[in-house]
This record gives structure tokens, C-alpha cells and sequence, in this order.
């Protein structure tokens, strides 16, 4: 008898693996008091197959007429060959040193490989009404079990840096918000109320700004969306109001909330946690060779925080440009983004996921150890590819 598996749910289930599968990966170490490499190696090796799997797949649809995927294959390449120069040229202290095989491998198989697969799926066939209802039952789930476990033990179930931390409950908050403006018909309001202000509260507590500006930006790119002056009036109302809260909480506030204190740092002294002098090295760096760039990571192996910045240091002007190609699709099919009357309404929820990661990856993260942006871009690239050619299977 023939074992037939529908394409449909495979692609559901891969985006969703690349969207919350790491963390859920993440929120089993801690808990069970393993190491969380434990976790994190199998959903890598679980990643890296099912991507292999997705390309075999559709290996009778990739073109390299298809500019993105050329694109992303010429930088990656690019890069690791800037990656070997570097190491071999410049010097790095010790235990970046040994890094070197480890960065190369995350390149090619957590990069380049899940990204590839990425744009190979058809995206006009992909149910993500489903799709962003169980991410929101993910991200919900996970949160109520982490202030549980937190109640009890004083820490949270994650194995993750701070700044990645208030992203889980920014990705949280931006798809309850999405469902609330455009979708509520299909949940309870009191469910996506208390999703909202779980993921919220998520964001405040992890003591970062990043998630904080994020789900601002994406949350304002969903009210323009939603072509309300009322909402836009809402929306205006709080950012003041958010701002007011700040700015009192650094007066009478005894430094409680973290995120207030660097926002207000930020707000009112532009403070940059001490990324200037990165933004200056990396630009030195860019002078001294325009067009292929120089080092690609500093000698403590710290990056400059910000993409544009670190493009333009690392592979030059010929990198940024080979990196942004990929993005053509994107610019030319805006209107599938920008206009609430076309194209399916859910593609907007993945271009506010999107936006908070592009958002993460100005002030935070180098090329290579953000995943979901990468992952992200492929899949909003892959939908304005799949609608421009329609392609039918």
C-alpha cells in the first residue's frame, strides 16, 4: 500500500517549526535541569533534515531565474568566504578563534539551508489562518507555563539571552493584536485580551528595549493597515501615554521596571547602551575598504548591532547590495502587504512578525545568530514570489 503525506500539512508544519519550533526547543532545558544544548542539537538536526526534505520536494521548481534564491545563495557564499579570509587575516582573541568551524556550520545549515527551503514552498497553498491560530496557542501555552514555573522556582523556563526573551511575548502580543483588529470573530475577546497583555507584560519583564520598539512599529503598521482614524487616535494615545509612564516612573519609580530605566536612557539622553563607539569601529572599518568591506567581526568577536552597519563593515557595499536583492520580490508586490483588500489577510501577520524581527536586528544580533529574521524574510519573499507567479500545484 502507498504511504502518501499531504504537501499541505508538511508545509504547515515546517513554517510552523521555523516560527515557534526553537521556542519550544528552549523551554525544556531549564525546567528539567539539563543542559540546553540537549534540546537545541536535535532541532537544529530536526531543522536541517526537514529542509533538505522541502528542497528534494520541490527540486523541479527551483530556477535560478528565481533572483532571491540567487541572492541568497551568492551572499552566504560571499560571506563565508569573508568569514575564512577574516580569521586567517585579522586577529581575534582565543575563544573567538575557535568559533570559526561553529559559525561556518550555522551559515550553512541554520541559515542558508532552512532559508533556501523557505522560498521553495508555495505559499498560495499554505493554510495560515491554522498556521497563526497555533502559534498563538504556542506562545500562550508556553508563557502560562513559564509564570507558573517562575511562581515557583523565581526564574523563567527559557534558555535564551534577555533580548530574545521579551521577543517571545512581542511575538505574542503582535499576533493578539492582529486577530483583535482583523480576525476577533474567529476567538473569544477575552482570550485575545489576556494573549495581548501576557505577551505584553513578557516584553516589560524581560528588562529590554528592543521587543518594546518592536511591537510598537509592528502594532503601528497594523492600525495604518487598518485605514481607522479611531484606532490610529487609540494608537497615538498610548504611545503618549507609554512615554508619560516612563518618563514618571523615572521620577517616582526607584528604578523597578528595567526596560523603563534604558527606554528613558534612550527617550531622553540617547543613550545607546554603549553602541556608539561599535557604530564608529564599524564604519572605520567600511571607509578603509567601501566596496568588499573588511573583518567581519571585531577582535573580541563583538558585532556592531546593527545589520546595515554590519553589511557595510563585513562585505561592503557589494555585500549589502547582493544581501537586499532578495528582497525584490518584496517591493514589487508591496500592495500584498500594504492593501488590508488584497491578497490573504494573514500574509499582514507574518509581515508584523516580520517587522519585529527587522526591527531586533537594528540594535541587536549579527547576521548569522537570528535566525527568525532570516527565516522570517524568506517566507515574506516567498510569498510575494509565489503570488507574482501563481503557481499552481
Amino acid at each position: 500500500m502507498k504511504i502518501t503525506v499531504n504537501n499541505n500539512f508538511i508545509d504547515k508544519l515546517f513554517l510552523l517549526s521555523v516560527m515557534v519550533g526553537n521556542t519550544v526547543a528552549i523551554s525544556f532545558a531549564k525546567p528539567l535541569e539539563m543542559n540546553p544544548r540537549d534540546f537545541s542539537i536535535p532541532y537544529r538536526i530536526f531543522i536541517i533534515v526537514f529542509s533538505l526534505f522541502i528542497i528534494y520536494r520541490e527540486r523541479k521548481n527551483i530556477s535560478f531565474k528565481n533572483i532571491s534564491l540567487v541572492s541568497l545563495i551568492g551572499f552566504w557564499i560571499f560571506y563565508i568566504i569573508k568569514l575564512t579570509y577574516s580569521f586567517n587575516n585579522y586577529s581575534f582573541n582565543q575563544d573567538v578563534i575557535v568559533s570559526e568551524n561553529e559559525d561556518i556550520f550555522r551559515v550553512l545549515f541554520m541559515n542558508l539551508l532552512p532559508s533556501a527551503a523557505l522560498l521553495c514552498i508555495n505559499y498560495n497553498k499554505v493554510d495560515f489562518k491554522s498556521i497563526t491560530k497555533y502559534c498563538l496557542f504556542i506562545l500562550c501555552g508556553l508563557l502560562i507555563v513559564n509564570y507558573i514555573y517562575g511562581y515557583i522556582n523565581l526564574d523563567h523556563i527559557f534558555s535564551t539571552y534577555y533580548i530574545m526573551y521579551g521577543h517571545i511575548g512581542a511575538s505574542l502580543f503582535i499576533i493578539s493584536l492582529f486577530l483583535l483588529l482583523f480576525c476577533k470573530k474567529d476567538y473569544k475577546l477575552y482570550f485575545l485580551f489576556f494573549c495581548l497583555f501576557l505577551g505584553l507584560f513578557n516584553v516589560i519583564q524581560s528588562m529590554a528595549r528592543s521587543p518594546l520598539l518592536a511591537i510598537a512599529i509592528s502594532s503601528f503598521y497594523m492600525i495604518l493597515l487598518k485605514g481607522n482614524r479611531k484606532y490610529l487616535l487609540y494608537a497615538i494615545t498610548l504611545l503618549l501615554l507609554l512615554i508619560g509612564l516612563i518618563f514618571l516612573h523615572e521620577q517616582y519609580g526607584d528604578g523597578l521596571i528595567t526596560s523603563f530605566n534604558r527606554m528613558y536612557k534612550w527617550l531622553a539622553q540617547g543613550d545607546t547602551s554603549s553602541r556608539g563607539p561599535l557604530y564608529r569601529a564599524a564604519l572605520e572599518i567600511f571607509y578603509s575598504n567601501p566596496v568588499l568591506g573588511g573583518r567581519i567581526l571585531f577582535e573580541d568577536g563583538v558585532h556592531p548591532h546593527n545589520i546595515f552597519l554590519e553589511l557595510l563593515m563585513a562585505t561592503g557595499i557589494l555585500g549589502l547590495i547582493i544581501y537586499f536583492l532578495k528582497f525584490l520580490p518584496v517591493f514589487q508586490n508591496a500592495s500584498i502587504f500594504l492593501n488590508i483588500n488584497k491578497s490573504n489577510i494573514y500574509y499582514k501577520a507574518i509581515f508584523a512578525l516580520f517587522l519585529q524581527y527587522f526591527t531586533l536586528v537594528q540594535t541587536s544580533c549579527n547576521l548569522f545568530n537570528i535566525p527568525e529574521f532570516l527565516y522570517f524574510s524568506s517566507i515574506i519573499i516567498g510569498i510575494s514570489y509565489s503570488a507574482k507567479n501563481k503557481r499552481i500545484e
